[in-house]
């Protein structure tokens, strides 16, 4: 108490902390923030902070969170969180509440280094370790840090903010924290673990979610349904899935591209059936066939192609479309905005490839069902460039046995689709390819499934025979 008693008479004392981009600290002024009811740093009172102190001391000193979490996972040996487990008979909430508020009524030493993390503040006079601060090394390795010194740079106010973190961090294998910006974001991606930890007293287990992306695509199609539309433009999230213990320190920092956040949130909130049915297709096959009775496990445990494509900045257009029901996975508004946002198609092009497919579809509904299905067919087993000419020359021959008026395209257009998107991968005549297919999908799905495969493939021998003999 004496500590919180020559806080409040200090006048200068205001919450002095402020979001740094640093992920473990501003978790912790996450955990304030949301502990108290309040959006902003400058919104926080000493009471406030007080409060928080007090609720996170009485969760640390039980066993669940000093040796089976701080200690285990986060900040091994924490003398200020009394985590070492050679001090458990000394644990006690008001002898950790006591080692925290010590921390904010520190006096600065004008002659240290400004902080690493804030640049604010002049770091503490003690060093700072891992077992106070996650991942910044250990005092046996001096030279880990910058000129060989003994400890990182930090101020009390950044490693109390440290302190706080392991109260928004969800525990999976290992800790994570999800970054984002705007914070407001970030507020709404630690609030799950905030309200856990009130209800349970124990560290959010993130729905017993196995996979740190899967959380993260599941929360940002639930937070995007709720946000305005632009909400997210500007903005960005960074996972940061990391253990610190005494048998190692590692971290997977996983970057979230802006597009993809766009994109997500715009699937959740306009086509969510569809978003759905892309995912669907992207998990291991089997992971998902081990785990068919337990739908809800899927979600949890196996990998997902699509969400891993997306984080590494590959193409997911093919998931877009289902061949074996020669279905259209979601609608042409979510298809053109992830080919214009993520895949960086030009619009127009776009828009000319939608014509061409329309044109197509123009003439193929007027064939029987079973050429109907089999012109489609040589269009989903174009595997080589000369395949996918091949289709246009054959439906070109049937505008003209159709007595269809017009040609499929002029030379500049043929010449335009098969080259144009040649060069990057990314926008390569397969592109084109996956683009018709999900057109004609979209238009003539319920033909399609109603054509006859069989009678379809005696056909397509017939006339492979014929052009044969020609």
């Amino acid at each position: 108490m004496k500590e919180i008693e020559k806080v409040k008479r200090s006048e200068e004392y205001s919450p002095p902390f402020v979001w740094t981009g640093h992920p473990f600290t501003d978790a912790g002024l996450v955990a304030l923030l949301l502990l108290s009811g309040k959006g902003k740093p400058e919104e926080l009172t000493e009471k406030d902070v007080e409060n928080a102190v007090e609720f996170a001391s009485k969760l640390y000193a039980r066993k669940e969170w000093s040796s089976g979490y701080i200690h285990a996972m986060m900040l091994p040996n924490s003398g200020i969180l009394m985590a070492n487990p050679s001090m458990s008979k000394k644990r006690t909430p008001e002898e950790i509440k006591k080692n925290l508020l010590a921390l904010l009524s520190e006096e600065e030493d004008p002659n240290a280094p400004v902080c690493e993390i804030c640049g604010r503040k002049h770091s503490r006079q003690k060093p700072v370790y891992r077992s106070d601060f996650p991942l910044v090394g250990t005092g046996g390795v001096p030279n880990y840090f910058p000129s060989g010194r003994d400890g990182a740079n930090i101020c009390s106010h950044c490693l109390f903010l440290a302190q706080m973190m392991p109260l928004a961090a969800y525990r999976l294998s290992r800790v994570l924290i999800i970054h984002a910006y705007p914070y407001e974001l970030m507020l709404e991606f630690h609030r799950e673990a905030i309200n856990d930890v009130k209800k349970s007293e124990l560290a959010s287990v993130a729905r017993d979610f196995k996979r740190p992306e899967n959380f993260l695509f599941k929360k940002l199609g639930e937070i995007g349904r709720k946000l305005e539309a632009g909400k997210l433009s500007g903005a960005s999230i960074t996972l940061y899935y990391f253990v610190n213990n005494n048998q190692g320190q590692e971290i997977d920092v996983i970057y979230i591209p802006n597009p993809i956040l766009r994109f997500v949130a715009l699937a959740s909130q306009h086509d969510s059936a569809g978003w759905a049915r892309i995912v669907s297709m992207g998990w291991n096959r089997g992971c998902a066939k081990r785990l068919a009775k337990k739908q809800e496990e899927i979600e949890k445990s196996c990998e997902n192609d699509v969400y891993h494509r997306l984080l590494d900045g590959e193409s997911v257009l093919h998931y877009f479309i289902d061949p074996q029901s020669r279905r259209a996975n979601s609608s042409w508004r979510l298809l053109s905005f992830y080919c214009s946002e993520v895949l960086g198609l030009d619009e127009n092009a776009l828009e000319f490839v939608k014509r061409v497919a329309d044109r197509i579809v123009e003439t193929v509904e007027k064939l029987p069902d079973n050429k109907l299905s089999r012109r489609i067919r040589e269009l989903e087993r174009a595997e080589k460039l000369y395949q996918f000419e091949g289709f246009f020359i054959r439906i070109e021959k049937d505008r003209q046995e159709l007595g269809i008026p017009g040609a499929l395209m002029g030379f500049d257009d043929f010449a335009r689709i098969l080259t144009s998107y040649g060069e990057d991968l990314n926008v390569s005549w397969k592109t084109v390819k996956n683009l018709l297919l999900f057109r004609i999908y979209e238009k003539l799905h319920d033909r399609l499934m109603e054509a006859s495969p069989e009678g379809a493939e005696e056909e397509e021998v017939e006339e492979e025979f014929e052009e044969g003999e020609e």
